[in-house]
């Protein structure tokens, strides 16, 4: 048997010419890209389930072009809902040869009906669940069309199988990812993570993980680790014992968490100790009344008088922090450009992740959108979150487009990016001469 696993296409930055222009060449943006350039995960757990006498070729559209004359049993596809039309456009080749064609991931799990027209067999749900359960009706000929879980029934990460991160060796990835737990209850209107994965969450055991970081490690020394959690430091003891372990690696890794464990000394003294680079947090906005509006607990409201203090508290670690903002929310005038930006230079953020309201499938966001009538492209092509396709409340299209632009422009200057690196530089320097002499 062979077996094509695709990661089709999809648009990096914006569709504007100007926008992804300067983003694409402004150096401040680079960590961003390393963030996004790593392997699809789903497709390399589900290609553990295969027989190890099994052809199995996994194609990285960024990185490869796809061969069509190549002869495939079936192909596996996983897509984003901006990679959803390139994995259609695939789908229909591979069937005008009579390929079985197979679609997975986060979009598909929300549309399924919409998948259902364009490949053979739909996956929608968690793939360690879904894909055995396919795999077993292929061999016994009797595949069905749509194969569905819920978050009502989640899986258990302490069941999972080690991702063939083998697959991935004549790739040149920047960074390799793994992930240790689903789940979230936060809730945020412009998130589905809750209504995918559940709202409580799960984790795989700190044997597991240690057991991919080896694997990853003995096949790729030196790569950038990315965890691929919403939210890594949660479940926190797990967490510090987890690090307690790594610091003997000697790795270097990144990871998504939120502002709270600013509060966590002793997480992160492990952190830095552990070989962390740097975090992503989504502070989302600056405005009071705009984060009450995206979150149901205002968890992200609570905290904003905070923000700037625990900003320092955390990059005082030597751990630099890549803020994420939405600009153009409901709350949101025209003067939400220039205090952002003042905010993004006074806190000295490492990096930043400057986007715009975006109705994604399955959020509440996009049944409030749809509700008022406010959406302006149903093309899952422009659904990049830096292009604008629903209707602003307080201002107009082009005002949020070109408010985005100078925005990015003005944090991204020689004389602000100087300024910001200059005092990361000095945290770093500081936190190394504390640190000196600690096992």
């Amino acid at each position: 048997m062979r077996i094509a696993l695709i990661n089709p296409k999809g648009t990096i930055f914006s569709n504007n010419k100007e926008m992804s222009t300067f983003l694409e060449k402004t150096i401040s943006m680079d960590s961003f890209r390393h963030f996004w350039s790593a392997p699809c995960l789903g497709l390399l757990t589900i290609a553990a389930y295969f027989p190890d006498n099994w052809d199995v070729d996994y194609i990285d559209e960024v990185y490869r072009e796809i061969d069509f004359n190549l002869h495939y049993d079936f192909i596996c596809i996983s897509a984003m809902t901006i990679q959803a039309n390139r994995a259609y456009q695939i789908a229909e080749k591979f069937r005008k040869k009579s390929v079985l064609t197979v679609i997975g991931g986060i979009h598909c799990t929300l549309l399924p009906n919409e998948a259902g027209k364009y490949v053979d067999v739909v996956l929608a749900g968690e793939g360690e669940v879904l894909f055995p359960k396919f795999l077993e009706d292929y061999r016994k000929g009797r595949v069905k069309k749509l194969y569905q879980s819920t978050s009502k029934d989640p899986f258990d990460l302490k069941n999972c199988i080690m991702p063939r991160y083998d697959l991935i060796k004549y790739y040149d990835y920047p960074i390799v990812n793994v992930y240790t737990t689903r789940g979230c209850p936060r809730k945020c209107n412009f998130c589905c993570a809750s209504n995918v994965y559940g709202v409580k969450y799960r984790r795989k055991s700190n044997e597991q993980i240690l057991k991919e970081i080896d694997e990853i490690v003995k096949l790729y020394p030196d790569k950038l680790i990315l965890f691929a959690d919403d939210n890594f430091f949660v479940l926190r003891n797990e967490t510090k014992l987890f690090l307690n372990e790594l610091r003997e690696k000697n790795i270097r890794w990144i990871a998504q968490t939120d502002i709270t464990i600013s509060n966590d000394e002793s997480l992160l003294k492990l952190m830095y100790q552990s070989g962390c680079q740097w975090i992503v947090i989504g502070l989302e906005s600056i405005s009071e009344k705009s984060l009450q509006t995206i979150e149901a607990i205002n968890f992200k409201q609570k905290h904003l008088n905070k923000y700037k203090e625990d900003i320092q508290k955390i990059q005082s670690y030597g751990i630099n922090i890549y803020g994420t903002f939405i600009v153009g929310l409901d709350e949101d005038g025209s003067d939400i450009f220039e205090h952002t930006a003042q905010f993004i230079l006074d806190a000295k953020l490492y990096g930043v992740n400057i986007t715009v309201p975006t109705p994604l499938p399955g959020t509440k966001l996009r049944q409030q959108m749809e509700a008022e009538k406010r959406i302006i492209s149903y093309d899952w092509s422009d659904y990049t979150l830096w292009d604008v396709v629903i209707r602003p409340k307080h201002m107009n299209k082009s005002e949020l487009e070109i408010g985005l632009l100078n925005l990015y422009k003005k944090i991204s200057n020689k004389h602000n990016s100087d300024k910001r690196l200059k005092s990361l530089l000095n945290d770093i320097r500081q936190r190394k001469k504390l640190e000196k002499g600690v096992d």
